[in-house]
């Protein structure tokens, strides 16, 4: 049977017409036909450099949304990764290929649950952009459950530990550093595309032009920031407008990663385990311990949803057992 056969037979059976009415549709296409060959459509992926293209459709759709170019360098990452060891067509993937690459994934590269969540979330966001495409009928892991992580008890620095990690600086560059993460509560990959530019010094404040999801917000700084952060920039030989450059020529801006290592190494000095979203998580928890309603430090931190600033809100043991002595001993 040919391919314009088999496409006139399924006409036939999806069109609900009365037989004489279908008999003149099918009549015609027989007519039209005949100067055409048809061809069922292809939905196998296709490689294109390297890239599957409707891989490569999807992120770029998902560019026009303005993420950010580390979030856009994650999809791409774990949806090649997927398509690797799953060798089908996108409408041959099924909810047990998916578990079975995710267990795989698992024993193989010692992933925990945290990022084998996350990557069954990449794959059900992409699969469900097929189906409000037209690409296939159903989300295949829309029945893959979701996979429980352990919920983290996240320590802020407290008075004693800040003090101590502004004393283990070895620089005015280090101390601008950690001043300015703890004052504004910017996250790492904002902190490295703020702009000297973007300071007001006078009114204390920044503002983020490529904060989460590429939206603009305003954040601000404390005096004691305000003063190492004038320390650092007068101190500064170069040109540059990025605020943090690196230390030797030719100074180009400070990236994610390196400020994530000069944080790390601040805190090998004191003897504690610092990264930069521990500073974010003190200035949260130093707001609301201070009376800062949440819409408000939500919008300073930047969170989408208020469930997210609420983590923070969380009391520790020793808070309630205070609160509970205070009223009922």
């Amino acid at each position: 049977m040919s391919n314009n056969e088999r496409f006139r037979n399924e006409l036939a059976a999806r069109l609900d017409l009365p037989p004489e009415t279908l008999k003149t549709v099918l009549t015609a296409f027989d007519y039209v036909s005949s100067d055409y060959d048809i061809e069922r459509k292809s939905m196998e992926l296709i490689p294109y450099g390297g890239t599957p293209e409707v891989v490569k459709i999807y992120l770029a759709s998902k560019g026009v949304e303005n993420l950010s170019k580390e979030t856009l360098k994650q999809y791409k990452y774990k949806l090649l990764n997927f398509f690797k060891d799953v060798s089908k067509p996108v409408e041959a993937i099924e909810p047990n290929d998916i578990r079975i690459y995710l267990y795989k994934f698992k024993q193989t590269r010692n992933a925990s649950d945290t990022y084998l969540e996350n990557v069954r979330l990449t794959l059900s966001g992409f699969f469900g952009w097929l189906v409000n495409n037209d690409y296939i009928i159903k989300n295949p892991c829309s029945k893959v459950d979701k996979i429980r992580t352990p919920q983290k008890q996240r320590e802020p620095l407290n008075n004693y530990e800040l003090e101590t990690l502004r004393y283990n600086c070895k620089d005015v560059r280090e101390k601008a550093l950690i001043d300015f993460l703890f004052s504004t509560g910017c996250r790492v990959s904002e902190c490295a595309n703020v702009k000297q530019s973007d300071i007001v010094l006078q009114e204390r404040s920044v503002v983020i032009r490529h904060g989460k999801g590429n939206k603009m917000r305003f954040v601000y700084f404390n005096a004691e920031s305000e003063l190492s952060l004038r320390k650092y920039i007068e101190s500064r030989k170069d040109s540059n407008d990025a605020l943090f450059v690196s230390s030797r020529r030719p100074f180009k801006p400070l990236t994610k990663e390196g400020i994530e290592a000069i944080v790390r190494n601040i805190g090998k000095r004191t003897g504690m385990r610092i990264y930069p979203h521990r500073l974010r998580h003190t200035f949260a928890t130093c707001g609301i311990n201070g009376g800062i309603p949440l819409p408000i430090l939500q919008t300073l931190m930047g969170h989408e949803k208020p469930e997210t600033t609420m983590i923070y809100a969380k009391q520790n043991r020793t808070d309630a057992q205070r609160a509970h002595q205070k009223i009922y001993a």
